[in-house]
């Protein structure tokens, strides 16, 4: 029987440097590459993928599986909406190869709130990213982790892990962003202002930043909250600690 071609997923906590990871497999040109469908869904109520109009998680799964029938795709999404029906599907989870992304939780979460002050807790992530992973590890499935932190220092070897990871080849040419940004961040495009303008995979700045008086109090309450999931995230994919 004939393989069928990949289907990748990257399932990523907001702010986690994963649209810059997404315009690497972008500039491969090899993938479909496929912009947060399910966050669309949450926020918007509807997605475009590749022309279909869906409304609903099983709508996407749907759209996603019929487009890699003859082509690769790769997908990722946020977790700052809960994706909770993939559990419901396992055939689409074992159609996928599953990575998820994670970045050190003070710092998620401060980019966070400085672009969305008003942002709950749980819309961070970890927990709903936690939930997938539950999901995909108990439908007995592989998962590699991606680490943002590691993919600032060092992308060529955060990358070629991920590659080793999923099975397809490294791309050195991918690191450096030649291409425009795909025309579906437009939507979101100030959530992307920064790996829109940027030339390579690891240009973004690293470090912690502080956030003015009262916002600052809640973003320690936030990494509180985000810290457990971030761990039980890194001991199911046996990756390192968090960094904070």
């Amino acid at each position: 029987m004939t393989e069928q071609p990949e289907l990748l997923a990257l399932w990523s906590v907001p702010r986690s440097r994963s649209t810059a990871f997404e315009r690497a497999m972008y500039e491969r040109g090899d993938f479909l590459v496929v912009h947060e469908p399910f966050s669309r869904v949450s926020d918007f109520g509807a997605a475009e993928v590749e022309g279909r109009t869906c409304g609903s998680q099983e709508e996407v799964m749907a759209a996603l599986v019929e487009l890699a029938a003859d082509r690769p795709v790769f997908f990722k999404d946020t977790t700052d909406f809960p994706i909770d029906r993939l559990g419901a599907n396992p055939g689409f989870l074992k159609r996928c190869r599953h990575a998820a992304m994670v970045r050190n939780p003070g710092d998620t979460v401060r980019s966070h709130l400085a672009m969305q002050a008003d942002a709950t807790s749980r819309a961070m992530g970890f927990g709903n990213l936690w939930d997938i992973v539950s999901a995909v590890t108990a439908a007995g499935l592989s998962m590699h982790l991606v680490d943002g932190d590691r993919l600032t220092d060092g992308p060529e070897a955060e990358m070629r892990r991920y590659c080793e990871a999923v099975g397809i080849a490294f791309m050195a040419e991918s690191l450096a962003f030649r291409k425009e940004p795909p025309a579906s961040w437009k939507a979101t495009e100030r959530w992307h202002a920064g790996v829109s303008e940027s030339n390579a995979l690891g240009a973004s700045p690293a470090g912690t930043r502080q956030l003015p008086g009262e916002l600052e109090d809640i973003a320690r309450a936030f990494e509180r909250d985000q810290i457990p999931y971030d761990e039980r995230i890194r001991e199911a994919l046996g990756g390192v600690g968090a960094r904070r």
